[in-house]
């Protein structure tokens, strides 16, 4: 597996961190955020996988990391916008639930660095390979 792919798996693996924060889409963290309610939850992992389906391929459908990108862009601005409105609260939710709080505190870090990688994949696989037509 090249280091591309295994950047599609890490992404996957880091949606997936979802099932841990959310103590099993208990829905602790919709209570914080209805973006992560346990539904909203099962979008990240629908997410995870589709990063996975594409691991292997991602050369030939730049588009869809680029949509990738723009998902994680989505959340990236989401959780800074969250953060504006309610940062003041962490200390708070930390308190009252170490792995909400953690959860809240970091995520869109990560989705924002994961929406560069992206972006960069569908970047650089952006023009089709040209078929070699010399005889």
């Amino acid at each position: 597996m090249n280091r591309v792919a295994l950047g599609f798996v890490l992404a996957m693996a880091y949606n997936s961190s979802i099932l841990i924060f959310s103590k099993g889409l208990s829905g602790n963290l919709g209570a914080i955020d209805p973006l992560f309610s346990p539904n909203g939850c099962i979008g990240v992992l629908l997410w995870g996988l589709a990063y996975l389906a594409l691991a292997r391929s991602y050369a030939d459908a730049p588009a869809v990391a680029l949509v990738f990108a723009l998902e994680k862009l989505f959340y990236g601005c989401h959780w800074l916008l969250w953060l504006k409105d309610h940062g003041g609260q962490l200390a708070e939710i930390r308190a009252a639930d170490p792995l909400a709080g953690f959860f809240y505190s970091t995520y869109g870090s990560g989705d924002l660095v994961f929406m560069v990688f992206f972006g960069w994949v569908a970047w650089q696989h952006r023009h089709p390979k040209q078929a070699n037509t010399s005889s």
